[in-house]
């Protein structure tokens, strides 16, 4: 060894880049004929697929929608008709209707003060 050398670490120098290595690092690559042909046939091909399926969706939606919209026409006239017939139901189960009845096909009357017997 030698004493008294003074040693410094190994530092690396930056290595500016060359011209040809700037020139290549600007240019862009090229595609073959046949590989662009084959991604935009790949990309038409896609977009169609996606045009495809998203009209489908919407078809079956439209569908979904419509069905719905019947379905909902369709209680609503239930309802309706439901609620009249409560009225109707309310109607002749009414007391006076009962009674109106009785008299009429039973030939039942009240009975007066004077025919109340009690036991």
């Amino acid at each position: 060894m030698i004493y008294n050398a003074q040693l410094r670490p190994y530092q690396s120098r930056a290595v500016t880049t060359g011209i040809r290595q700037r020139v290549h690092a600007g240019q862009a690559h090229e595609m073959s004929a046949e590989l662009r042909r084959s991604v935009i046939i790949v990309l038409c091909a896609s977009i169609f697929l996606v045009l495809a399926c998203s009209q489908l969706i919407h078809w079956k939606i439209m569908n979904d929608y419509q069905m719905v919209e019947q379905k909902r026409a369709a209680t609503s006239v239930l309802v309706t008709e439901n609620i009249n017939l409560l009225a109707k139901r309310a109607s002749l189960m009414s007391k006076n209707r009962v009674e109106e009845v009785a008299a009429d096909r039973l030939n039942l009357h009240a009975p007066g003060k004077d025919q109340v017997h009690r036991l």
